[in-house]
């Protein structure tokens, strides 16, 4: 539902849109000034958890906090917080987009007070093209969750962004391909303020089972950083190192690889596998082995047994030195988030979640196990990544459970989740325990 309103003088049609989708079915001009209102209450009793410690030293900022993970960015960690988020939206038909999130904050402790614009973006859409220039998440690959390259855990990301959409090639219409680029500006904390990342990714989908990626991160520049020798450097990099020195490199180097597959006559089935590395050695299998992240999905989206409906299950282990870098110490992060996994180094996840619906509510109750290791490690090329010293071994076992209730135009959702942790911060015998919740309620006129 919508108003007509005519501009004098201009015969120019402006339909004010009650949503940014609803907007973009139009031809003309439309506005959407309130296409999303949500406010947020979020509460947690926390460890804090860097994974940087004095016992195992890491070259990557951020930690590891329940709460904040895979919330793209918003406020958390321990404390009491609300936020009020507002998503507006305008356009041209389908061609043009302007959205942004705007959020209003206050809280104690890690829940700053204050206002932020979360999301402010200008897309050209015109089939199969995009092109966007702004601030807005970005999430790569198969994954429902923990994504290897780009995850719901990294915060907005500032840039610009290409895209051409599936398309079939020529010679085999059952076979289409879609690109993306993407060249950010990442957000303090940075090593060096200003420090570029760009990101290219290829993807075939073989008729609507099989889909194969790839995607290649490159991180360089800043305020001090190693020169890469400008524009031309910069294209060369993308070929191999070109400024490679005994005391670093100028760039830091990310590459992944995806596979899905569905099976949608069992109960809607669909495998996945990706792995990322942060650089191969000539000792392939071992850096397949050390140095490589590596998740494994399955979802069962067609579940028909009573209530149930979906189950998600993802396995996860990440490198020696997953996101981290020598020369780049934040590491692969954004606004203090992992742009990937929220896992961090040298960490094992079992994660688990089902879906229960009952008319317009669904409950998902969820489990993870991780272990995190305290191993030190040596690297050489004649031999590869190499154990030196074993080290204590964190263990943490998470609960939780979410629901979520739909009564139009009101979306209400709901969740509470527990931690207990062995070893803390790789300390044996220290004990800690975490908890928290989180409500929303999101209105869509």
């Amino acid at each position: 539902m919508r108003e007509l309103c005519c501009v004098a003088g201009a015969a120019v049609a402006i339909s004010i849109a009650t949503g940014a989708e609803a907007g973009a079915d139009d031809e003309g001009w439309w506005l959407a000034p309130l296409d999303r209102l949500t406010l947020r209450l979020s509460a947690a009793d926390e460890h804090d958890r860097p994974y940087s410690l004095p016992v195992r030293p890491r070259q990557i900022a951020g930690g590891i906090a329940l709460s904040c993970e895979y919330q793209e960015g918003r406020p958390c960690g321990d404390g009491v917080g609300t936020a009020l988020e507002l998503d507006s939206a305008a356009g041209w038909g389908g061609l043009v987009t302007a959205a942004t999130r705007l959020r209003v904050s206050a809280g104690t402790d890690h829940y700053a007070s204050g206002f932020i614009v979360d999301r402010a973006y200008l897309k050209f859409e015109s089939d199969p093209f995009a092109l966007q220039v702004g601030r807005d998440v970005l999430v790569l690959g198969p994954s429902v969750r923990a994504a290897l390259m780009l995850s719901t855990n990294a915060a907005p990301q500032d840039g610009f962004r290409a895209q051409l959409k599936p398309v079939a090639l020529p010679f085999a219409k059952d076979v289409r391909i879609s690109l993306l680029y993407f060249l950010d500006r990442l957000r303090q904390p940075q090593t060096f303020r200003g420090t570029l990342l760009d990101c290219a990714r290829a993807q075939l989908d073989f008729g609507d089972r099989v889909q194969l990626g790839g995607s290649r991160m490159l991180m360089l520049g800043g305020e001090g950083a190693p020169d890469y020798g400008g524009f031309t450097g910069f294209i060369l990099e993308h070929f191999g190192r070109t400024h490679e020195t005994p005391t670093g490199t100028a760039e830091n180097n990310r590459l992944s690889f995806d596979l899905s597959v569905r099976l949608p006559e069992l109960r809607g089935a669909r495998l996945y596998y990706e792995i990322a590395f942060e650089d191969t050695r000539k000792a392939f299998w071992n850096s397949v082995e050390y140095d490589a992240d590596h998740l494994l999905g399955i979802e069962l989206r067609a579940i028909r047994l009573g209530p149930w409906r979906r189950l998600f299950v993802e396995l996860e282990h990440t490198g020696w030195v997953s996101q981290e870098h020598g020369v780049f110490t934040t590491g692969m992060t954004n606004a203090g988030r992992t742009l990937g996994s929220a896992l961090g180094p040298d960490g094992t996840s079992l994660w688990i979640r089902a879906d229960f619906e009952h008319a317009a509510l669904t409950i998902s109750p969820w489990f993870e196990w991780l272990r995190f290791s305290g191993d030190t490690y040596g690297s050489d090329q004649a031999r590869g990544v190499f154990v030196v010293a074993r080290g204590p071994v964190e263990h943490r076992r998470r609960l939780g459970i979410d629901a979520q209730a739909t009564v139009a135009p009101l979306v209400v959702s709901a969740g509470l989740f527990g931690e207990g942790i062995d070893n803390a911060d790789l300390v044996n015998g220290s004990t800690r325990w975490s908890g928290g919740l989180r409500a929303a309620v999101t209105w869509t006129p």
